[in-house]
């Protein structure tokens, strides 16, 4: 069966996020389940020099933990919801059935300014959490970075393409954006994902402090 593929911008239930892109399987896909919850988080790229990932292109894969079929959140940056001096990020918004679920999987294409480079975790991450029933479930912020090489040639440090993400919390900031994209939405439960282990050098994680809803 086809992924359903879209963009996030204009979509009304999907959030009208900038640069952000969805595909869900078309099974999981449908407006009109009666269990539908919320998948909600934010993506984007350090904008620090000089391990900016400004020029990675980020994708999260997702699965139900009973399924092979892959979910997936990219962002490419090329514009944001979010912008501060050191990151920018775009909100992420995706209807889903209720059940279990699954991060598994990160990938990055950068360049070394020469050619195209390709970075994934080199094993499942099997990060679990669980879509409620009219609920909101927030994953957190990832942010993406690029590992930093030295130039022989010119003597000074530069982003080598090869990226990881930073995960950490934006909870205030997100929900309120959110319930502002989606006024119709207001009110809902909005459950905190507490990601504890990450088994990849490619996705660091900070702790969560302070109330998780």
């Amino acid at each position: 069966m086809k992924p359903l593929v879209y963009s996030l911008i204009g979509l009304s239930l999907a959030g009208c996020s900038k640069g952000v892109l969805v595909s869900i399987p078309e099974n999981l896909q449908s407006t009109e389940l009666p269990d539908k919850g919320f998948l909600v988080g934010s993506i984007g790229a350090s904008t620090i020099w000089p391990s900016t990932g400004e020029n990675l292109k980020t994708t999260l894969y997702f699965s139900r933990t009973d399924s092979e079929q892959d979910i997936t959140v990219s962002n490419s940056n090329d514009s944001s919801d979010f912008r501060s001096t050191t990151a920018t990020s775009s909100l992420f918004t995706v209807p889903l059935p209720s059940g279990n679920y699954l991060l598994h999987t990160i990938t990055f294409i950068g360049t070394d300014g020469r050619k195209t480079v390709h970075t994934q975790t080199d094993k499942q991450l099997d990060l679990t959490f669980s879509i409620q029933p009219d609920e909101v479930t927030y994953l957190g912020e990832f942010i993406a970075s690029s590992k930093v090489s030295r130039s022989s040639l010119w003597n000074t440090d530069y982003p080598n393409g090869r990226g990881y993400l930073t995960h950490s919390y934006a909870i205030e900031r997100d929900r309120n954006f959110f319930y502002e994209r989606h006024p119709e939405l207001t009110g809902k439960h909005f459950n905190t994902v507490t990601l504890k282990v990450s088994h990849s050098p490619l996705l660091k994680l900070q702790p969560l402090s302070g109330p998780q809803s």
